[in-house]
């Protein structure tokens, strides 16, 4: 096992600029080298930009603890009372980049925070301002905004480009 086994082609990873922080933050992997070395040199994207970095300058971002079987314990007991919950955005709205249970995204909150990778848990048709993802974090029981969410290292599109499947 290598010091950068985590360094791998669509990762999600977090950019320590080396100029003086300038550009910090979560970045997707857009290319690596299967065999890397110090001096290797990998692109990153955050949707925005791209930047040819060092495996130095790259580490994992922390997930913290996993709320999934909290999720699926509580998913159960809302479904129990009539609530739908769905496996695919498609299956809630009319979409192109369609998200499914599993994949991983990141989440950017209200003050710019970025937080992930975390697992798409589910779906539900949007409500309380367009709010329609379940994702594995502290809140799993509150839906989160799709237009926050960055996924294979571009920003999901805001909800107008989105209708709404009725």
């Amino acid at each position: 096992m290598g010091k950068y086994d985590f360094i791998k082609t669509g990762n999600l990873l977090y950019w320590h600029d080396p100029d003086n922080g300038l550009s910090d933050g979560a970045y997707r992997v857009i290319s690596a080298p299967e065999n890397m070395e110090d001096d290797s040199i990998i692109l990153i994207s955050s949707g925005t930009s791209e930047a040819e970095v060092l495996p130095s300058e790259l580490s994992p971002i922390n997930t913290g603890r996993s709320h999934k079987e909290d999720f699926l314990r509580w998913k159960a007991e809302r479904e129990a009372e009539g609530m739908e919950f769905y496996n695919r955005l498609s299956e809630v709205m009319e979409t192109e980049d369609d998200l499914a249970v599993g994949d991983m995204v990141a989440f950017t909150n209200d003050y710019g925070v970025v937080f992930g990778p975390q697992e798409v848990l589910a779906f539900r048709k949007p409500w309380n301002g367009d709010r329609c993802v379940y994702l594995d974090s502290d809140a799993y029981w509150f839906p989160d905004l799709l237009r926050r969410l960055c996924y294979n290292g571009a920003s999901m599109p805001e909800k107008d480009s989105f209708r709404r499947r009725r």
